[in-house]
């Protein structure tokens, strides 16, 4: 059994302790059972709020995991990273197959994921930034190279630096925590099986998603020889080295494993959690037609987070959009009633589930957006896409643009 005290890091910078988490040994099929309870100091605490609003509402309750692969709420599994970043742990502690469960990896991650918990065994976590000077990125994108291609041939301290720059940052692309003066960073790097310039086209998808009037994480794209990285500027650390929760959308929707869900179910969730539903509903709206767009398929749950700062709770900056680098005809999400490439009708049925009472309204939107992924071209120069990427690329944006078009 392992047993871990979750610690909160609030904006102020301050740690509460929130409560404990205990799992179970696995039973012979392999399944986790676990319970998470909040503690009285944390109930009382004038600034306590709920780290999962749905799942784990503020009471004295003891609250069972109902995730056998997991044996933990999914508000803590979105602690830890997901393929990358699980490599990197499981390499740098050596871990077998079965010392790689969520509750291990916790423990093990402690107080360096991403977001504003901190997991000890016993005491008190002692807060500081996972990452490195971003004088190191060369270096990182090196021995990132070199773990994609042969993580157990070298020696471990060939990656300690690459170990030292964190494993929190999600999904299976290499990635690192950096920091500068203006702030902290997921440096995201090329990798090795890339048959595009996907670190580019990302730079440049969320330039155009800013100029479709998309809030999104700030971004730099950096050059160090022949290669390159994307710098993303980190939204659960604020100005003040406090710490801003974060909630996945998957956690919220209690989706684990497979899931078949819709924006349209995002929706839901901001109705019932957003400290501004009105603004969040209209947010999601203008990035769900972006995402259409411009061939962001790959718009599946964890894409989408819930942030909790000292104003409430609120949808996180945009951080993920990436043109449809795999061709994927199919969005991980529904939009309506289908996962395939929407046109204008769709789109506009579909605003009337995020608040939009009004056509003009949604009109306005659309063409607004349309218009700012028309200068696709223009922006892919600008961030130096070669031009076959461009082109490729290109010619599936030109072809969304043609569906959704008002005129069509």
């Amino acid at each position: 059994m392992i047993r871990l005290d979750v610690w909160v890091t609030l904006p102020s910078g301050d740690s509460v302790k929130a409560g404990a988490l205990v799992a179970a040994d696995p039973d012979p099929r392999g399944a986790l059972a676990g319970q998470f309870r909040y503690g009285p100091e944390y109930r009382e605490y004038p600034g306590a709020f709920p780290l999962d609003p749905l799942q784990l509402p503020l009471s004295a309750e003891i609250f069972e995991a109902d995730r056998p692969r997991s044996g933990v709420h999914g508000v803590f599994e979105d602690s830890l990273p997901d393929d990358w970043g699980r490599r990197l742990l499981v390499r740098q502690y050596k871990l077998g197959q079965g010392e790689q469960r969520v509750p291990q990896l916790l423990r093990l991650q402690g107080n360096q994921g991403l977001g504003a918990l901190s997991y000890v065994e016993e005491g008190s976590p002692e807060l500081k930034t996972a990452g490195v000077s971003h004088r190191h990125l060369q270096d990182l994108a090196r021995l990132a190279e070199k773990f994609e291609q042969e993580p157990s041939a070298a020696a471990d301290d060939d990656f300690s630096l690459l170990f030292q720059a964190g494993t929190s940052p999600g999904g299976a692309r290499p990635k690192a925590l950096v920091e500068d003066k203006k702030g902290s960073y997921i440096a995201k790097f090329a990798s090795t099986r890339d048959q595009l310039d996907v670190v580019s086209l990302e730079a440049a998808a969320m330039e155009l998603g800013r100029r479709a009037g998309i809030e999104t994480a700030e971004t730099r794209l950096v050059e160090f020889g022949s290669r390159k990285c994307l710098l993303v500027k980190r939204f659960d650390i604020n100005e003040a080295g406090g710490r801003n929760h974060l909630v996945s959308m998957q956690s919220l929707l209690k989706a684990d494993g497979y899931y078949n869900a819709g924006y349209r179910d995002l929706a839901e969730v901001i109705r019932h959690v957003s400290s501004y539903p009105g603004q969040d509903l209209h947010r999601l709206y203008l990035q769900m037609i972006f995402n259409v767009m411009i061939g962001n398929t790959d718009d599946h749950l964890k894409n989408f987070l819930m942030l909790h700062d000292d104003a409430g709770w609120r949808l996180s900056p945009a951080f993920d959009l990436v043109p449809n680098i795999g061709f994927n005809r199919d969005h991980v999400l529904r939009i309506g009633l289908d996962n395939r490439v929407s046109n204008f009708k769709t789109l506009m049925d579909e605003a009337k589930h995020f608040g939009i009472k009004r056509r003009q309204q949604a009109i306005d939107i659309m063409e607004e957006v349309h218009q700012a992924v028309e200068a696709w071209s223009d922006i892919f120069t600008a961030y130096d896409v070669p031009e076959k990427d461009a082109e490729s690329i290109g010619k599936d944006i030109n072809q969304r643009l043609k569906t959704t078009d008002s005129s069509s």
